[in-house]
Protein backbone atom coordinates (compact mmCIF):
# COMPACT_ATOMS: atom_id res chain seq x y z
CA UNK A 1 0.00 0.00 0.00
CA UNK A 2 2.88 2.30 0.90
CA UNK A 3 3.50 2.36 -2.91
CA UNK A 4 0.12 3.22 -4.29
CA UNK A 5 0.36 5.74 -1.75
CA UNK A 6 3.44 7.39 -3.02
CA UNK A 7 2.31 7.18 -6.38
CA UNK A 8 -0.81 9.23 -5.70
CA UNK A 9 1.55 11.76 -3.96
CA UNK A 10 3.64 12.09 -6.97
CA UNK A 11 0.18 12.11 -9.33
CA UNK A 12 -0.98 15.14 -7.12
CA UNK A 13 2.43 17.39 -7.00
CA UNK A 14 2.40 16.56 -10.83
CA UNK A 15 -1.01 17.80 -11.46
CA UNK A 16 -0.06 20.77 -9.06
CA UNK A 17 2.77 21.81 -10.86
CA UNK A 18 1.53 21.51 -14.26
CA UNK A 19 -1.36 23.15 -13.28
CA UNK A 20 0.89 26.15 -12.25
CA UNK A 21 3.27 26.19 -15.02
CA UNK A 22 0.19 26.79 -17.03
CA UNK A 23 -2.22 28.95 -15.22
CA UNK A 24 0.10 30.89 -12.82
CA UNK A 25 1.08 34.33 -14.53
CA UNK A 26 4.20 36.27 -14.31
CA UNK A 27 5.17 39.45 -15.08
CA UNK A 28 8.04 40.30 -16.70
CA UNK A 29 9.46 44.31 -17.30
CA UNK A 30 11.94 45.71 -19.61
CA UNK A 31 13.13 49.11 -19.79
CA UNK A 32 14.63 49.99 -23.38
CA UNK A 33 15.90 52.86 -24.28
CA UNK A 34 14.79 54.39 -28.05
CA UNK A 35 17.09 56.39 -29.46
CA UNK A 36 15.10 59.85 -30.57
CA UNK A 37 12.30 59.34 -28.42
CA UNK A 38 10.50 62.30 -27.59
CA UNK A 39 11.06 63.44 -23.69
CA UNK A 40 7.38 63.54 -23.12
CA UNK A 41 7.36 59.65 -23.75
CA UNK A 42 9.82 58.28 -21.80
CA UNK A 43 8.27 56.64 -18.69
CA UNK A 44 5.03 55.43 -21.27
CA UNK A 45 4.54 51.66 -20.68
CA UNK A 46 3.77 48.96 -23.19
CA UNK A 47 2.18 45.45 -22.32
CA UNK A 48 2.76 42.62 -24.44
CA UNK A 49 0.66 39.36 -24.51
CA UNK A 50 1.00 36.67 -26.90
CA UNK A 51 -0.47 33.18 -28.26
CA UNK A 52 -3.13 32.98 -26.36
CA UNK A 53 -4.71 30.33 -29.15
CA UNK A 54 -8.13 30.88 -28.02
CA UNK A 55 -10.82 28.04 -28.70
CA UNK A 56 -14.50 26.92 -27.47
CA UNK A 57 -14.57 26.26 -23.76
CA UNK A 58 -11.57 28.47 -22.79
CA UNK A 59 -10.62 29.28 -19.19
CA UNK A 60 -12.45 32.32 -19.00
CA UNK A 61 -11.60 32.68 -15.17
CA UNK A 62 -7.77 32.56 -16.28
CA UNK A 63 -9.52 35.38 -18.88
CA UNK A 64 -10.69 37.70 -16.04
CA UNK A 65 -7.02 36.88 -14.02
CA UNK A 66 -4.88 37.81 -17.22
CA UNK A 67 -6.94 41.21 -17.92
CA UNK A 68 -7.23 42.19 -13.89
CA UNK A 69 -3.26 41.46 -13.95
CA UNK A 70 -3.04 44.13 -16.93
CA UNK A 71 -4.82 46.35 -15.37
CA UNK A 72 -2.73 46.88 -12.23
CA UNK A 73 -0.06 47.57 -14.81
CA UNK A 74 -1.57 50.97 -15.89
CA UNK A 75 -0.27 50.65 -19.19
CA UNK A 76 -0.46 53.14 -21.72
CA UNK A 77 -1.14 50.99 -24.58
CA UNK A 78 -1.68 47.31 -25.37
CA UNK A 79 0.04 44.74 -27.99
CA UNK A 80 -0.99 41.46 -28.76
CA UNK A 81 1.58 39.88 -31.22
CA UNK A 82 -0.01 37.28 -32.81
CA UNK A 83 -2.01 33.88 -32.26
CA UNK A 84 -5.05 35.06 -30.33
CA UNK A 85 -7.11 32.48 -31.33
CA UNK A 86 -6.34 28.30 -32.50
CA UNK A 87 -5.58 27.15 -35.78
CA UNK A 88 -8.18 24.69 -37.18
CA UNK A 89 -11.44 25.97 -35.85
CA UNK A 90 -14.57 25.46 -37.90
CA UNK A 91 -16.07 29.07 -36.50
CA UNK A 92 -15.33 31.44 -33.51
CA UNK A 93 -18.60 30.44 -32.32
CA UNK A 94 -18.26 30.37 -28.40
CA UNK A 95 -14.83 31.26 -28.43
CA UNK A 96 -14.01 34.16 -25.76
CA UNK A 97 -12.45 36.85 -28.65
CA UNK A 98 -14.56 39.98 -27.07
CA UNK A 99 -14.40 38.93 -23.87
CA UNK A 100 -10.61 39.34 -23.97
CA UNK A 101 -10.60 41.62 -26.68
CA UNK A 102 -13.39 44.02 -25.01
CA UNK A 103 -10.61 44.16 -21.34
CA UNK A 104 -7.85 44.87 -22.74
CA UNK A 105 -9.12 48.04 -24.84
CA UNK A 106 -11.20 49.08 -22.11
CA UNK A 107 -7.66 49.22 -20.25
CA UNK A 108 -5.83 51.15 -22.81
CA UNK A 109 -5.51 51.35 -26.99
CA UNK A 110 -4.77 47.93 -28.14
CA UNK A 111 -3.08 46.89 -31.35
CA UNK A 112 -2.36 42.92 -32.72
CA UNK A 113 -0.66 41.25 -35.38
CA UNK A 114 -1.79 38.11 -36.80
CA UNK A 115 0.18 35.05 -36.21
CA UNK A 116 0.14 31.51 -38.12
CA UNK A 117 -2.76 29.96 -35.89
CA UNK A 118 -5.06 33.46 -36.55
CA UNK A 119 -4.62 32.97 -40.28
CA UNK A 120 -5.49 29.45 -40.54
CA UNK A 121 -8.61 29.42 -38.33
CA UNK A 122 -12.74 29.63 -39.44
CA UNK A 123 -12.78 32.43 -41.86
CA UNK A 124 -11.11 35.45 -41.60
CA UNK A 125 -13.21 38.06 -41.84
CA UNK A 126 -15.26 36.65 -38.91
CA UNK A 127 -11.88 37.51 -37.04
CA UNK A 128 -11.31 40.95 -38.54
CA UNK A 129 -14.91 41.40 -37.35
CA UNK A 130 -14.69 40.63 -33.92
CA UNK A 131 -11.67 42.49 -33.50
CA UNK A 132 -13.51 45.49 -34.80
CA UNK A 133 -16.36 45.12 -32.73
CA UNK A 134 -13.73 44.97 -29.80
CA UNK A 135 -12.03 48.02 -30.72
CA UNK A 136 -8.58 46.18 -31.36
CA UNK A 137 -6.59 47.41 -34.55
CA UNK A 138 -5.24 44.95 -36.50
CA UNK A 139 -2.16 45.74 -38.21
CA UNK A 140 -1.73 44.26 -41.24
CA UNK A 141 1.58 45.34 -43.28
CA UNK A 142 0.91 48.59 -41.87
CA UNK A 143 1.71 51.43 -39.63
CA UNK A 144 0.27 54.24 -37.34
CA UNK A 145 1.41 57.23 -35.51
CA UNK A 146 0.96 56.97 -32.00
CA UNK A 147 0.52 59.50 -29.37
CA UNK A 148 0.23 59.23 -25.92
CA UNK A 149 -2.72 61.73 -24.42
CA UNK A 150 -1.83 65.01 -24.99
CA UNK A 151 2.30 63.66 -25.27
CA UNK A 152 3.91 65.95 -27.92
CA UNK A 153 5.69 62.99 -29.50
CA UNK A 154 5.44 60.04 -30.74
CA UNK A 155 6.28 56.42 -32.20
CA UNK A 156 5.57 54.72 -35.30
CA UNK A 157 3.90 51.59 -34.52
CA UNK A 158 4.56 49.39 -37.58
CA UNK A 159 2.13 45.39 -37.99
CA UNK A 160 3.70 42.92 -40.23
CA UNK A 161 0.99 40.50 -41.21
CA UNK A 162 1.27 36.83 -41.05
CA UNK A 163 1.74 34.92 -44.38
CA UNK A 164 0.90 31.32 -45.13
CA UNK A 165 4.14 30.10 -46.24
CA UNK A 166 8.20 31.54 -45.52
CA UNK A 167 8.09 31.88 -49.50
CA UNK A 168 5.16 34.35 -49.73
CA UNK A 169 7.09 36.75 -47.30
CA UNK A 170 7.79 40.00 -49.37
CA UNK A 171 11.85 41.10 -49.95
CA UNK A 172 12.44 43.02 -47.82
CA UNK A 173 9.89 41.80 -45.26
CA UNK A 174 8.71 44.89 -44.73
CA UNK A 175 8.09 45.98 -48.36
CA UNK A 176 4.70 46.64 -48.28
CA UNK A 177 4.65 49.12 -44.95
CA UNK A 178 4.52 51.85 -46.47
CA UNK A 179 5.58 55.16 -44.19
CA UNK A 180 5.28 58.60 -45.18
CA UNK A 181 8.86 60.71 -45.50
CA UNK A 182 7.93 62.11 -41.50
CA UNK A 183 7.56 58.55 -40.10
CA UNK A 184 11.16 57.06 -41.49
CA UNK A 185 12.60 59.81 -39.82
CA UNK A 186 10.85 58.62 -36.43
CA UNK A 187 11.82 56.19 -33.67
CA UNK A 188 9.36 52.97 -34.81
CA UNK A 189 8.30 49.61 -32.78
CA UNK A 190 7.27 46.67 -35.09
CA UNK A 191 5.18 44.09 -34.46
CA UNK A 192 5.78 40.81 -35.77
CA UNK A 193 4.70 37.04 -34.78
CA UNK A 194 7.77 35.34 -36.17
CA UNK A 195 11.12 36.06 -33.72
CA UNK A 196 13.45 34.26 -36.62
CA UNK A 197 13.43 36.59 -39.19
CA UNK A 198 14.71 39.35 -36.43
CA UNK A 199 17.82 40.32 -39.16
CA UNK A 200 15.30 40.60 -42.03
CA UNK A 201 13.56 43.34 -40.54
CA UNK A 202 16.49 45.29 -40.05
CA UNK A 203 17.23 45.04 -43.65
CA UNK A 204 15.88 48.74 -44.89
CA UNK A 205 16.98 51.10 -43.39
CA UNK A 206 14.18 53.59 -43.43
CA UNK A 207 11.74 50.90 -41.66
CA UNK A 208 14.51 49.19 -39.14
CA UNK A 209 12.51 49.35 -35.73
CA UNK A 210 14.60 50.18 -32.98
CA UNK A 211 12.32 47.80 -31.04
CA UNK A 212 10.50 44.42 -32.29
CA UNK A 213 7.98 42.63 -30.66
CA UNK A 214 7.50 38.95 -31.03
CA UNK A 215 6.06 35.95 -29.86
CA UNK A 216 5.29 32.36 -31.41
CA UNK A 217 8.16 30.54 -29.66
CA UNK A 218 6.47 29.56 -26.57
CA UNK A 219 9.81 30.16 -25.07
CA UNK A 220 10.80 26.60 -26.95
CA UNK A 221 7.57 24.95 -24.86
CA UNK A 222 10.02 23.42 -22.30
CA UNK A 223 12.83 25.11 -20.54
CA UNK A 224 15.75 23.16 -20.12
CA UNK A 225 17.89 24.96 -16.97
CA UNK A 226 21.48 26.20 -18.04
CA UNK A 227 20.22 25.36 -21.84
CA UNK A 228 16.95 27.15 -22.51
CA UNK A 229 14.33 26.62 -25.04
CA UNK A 230 13.95 22.76 -26.42
CA UNK A 231 12.50 23.58 -29.67
CA UNK A 232 10.40 26.14 -31.18
CA UNK A 233 8.50 26.48 -34.93
CA UNK A 234 10.61 28.08 -37.42
CA UNK A 235 14.19 27.19 -35.74
CA UNK A 236 13.68 23.48 -34.28
CA UNK A 237 15.29 22.38 -31.66
CA UNK A 238 17.30 24.60 -28.97
CA UNK A 239 16.69 27.43 -30.94
CA UNK A 240 18.74 30.63 -30.78
CA UNK A 241 15.55 33.43 -30.52
CA UNK A 242 13.62 31.00 -27.56
CA UNK A 243 12.62 34.42 -25.54
CA UNK A 244 13.55 37.37 -23.91
CA UNK A 245 15.54 40.79 -25.29
CA UNK A 246 18.13 40.23 -28.11
CA UNK A 247 20.14 43.06 -29.90
CA UNK A 248 21.45 42.86 -32.93
CA UNK A 249 25.10 42.08 -33.41
CA UNK A 250 25.81 45.54 -35.62
CA UNK A 251 23.92 47.45 -33.81
CA UNK A 252 22.92 47.46 -30.28
CA UNK A 253 20.56 49.30 -30.42
CA UNK A 254 18.45 47.30 -32.40
CA UNK A 255 16.23 45.37 -29.79
CA UNK A 256 13.77 42.57 -29.78
CA UNK A 257 11.38 40.90 -26.99
CA UNK A 258 10.32 38.12 -27.02
CA UNK A 259 7.33 36.87 -24.87
CA UNK A 260 7.05 33.01 -23.36
CA UNK A 261 3.06 33.36 -24.57
CA UNK A 262 -0.30 32.80 -22.43
CA UNK A 263 -2.02 29.48 -24.14
CA UNK A 264 -0.49 26.45 -25.45
CA UNK A 265 -1.19 24.96 -29.33
CA UNK A 266 -1.04 21.43 -29.85
CA UNK A 267 1.08 20.26 -26.80
CA UNK A 268 -1.28 20.71 -23.77
CA UNK A 269 1.78 21.50 -20.84
CA UNK A 270 3.80 24.03 -20.03
CA UNK A 271 7.35 22.82 -18.60
CA UNK A 272 9.45 25.75 -16.37
CA UNK A 273 7.73 27.89 -18.56
CA UNK A 274 4.96 29.64 -16.98
CA UNK A 275 2.81 32.32 -19.43
CA UNK A 276 3.86 35.78 -19.39
CA UNK A 277 3.28 39.05 -19.29
CA UNK A 278 5.96 41.48 -20.73
CA UNK A 279 5.42 45.12 -19.42
CA UNK A 280 8.04 47.17 -21.52
CA UNK A 281 8.92 51.03 -20.46
CA UNK A 282 10.02 53.18 -23.20
CA UNK A 283 13.16 55.37 -22.22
Amino acid sequence: MEWLLGLIIIAVVLLIYLYVQNYYLDIDEYAITIPRLHQSIKGKRIVQISDTHLKPRYNRGFIENLIQKIKTQKPDMIVITGDLVQAGLSDLTDVPIRKLCEGLSAIAPTYMVTGNHDIQTADFKDLTDELDQSNVRLLLDEAEWITFGESEGGIVLMGLAERQANDESPKPILKYIELTAEMSKQPKILLAHRPEHFKEYLDDKTKAPSLTLSGHTHAGQMRIPFIGGAIAPGQGFFPKYDYGIFSDEQDQSKRMIITRGIGNSSFPFRINNRPEIVVITLN
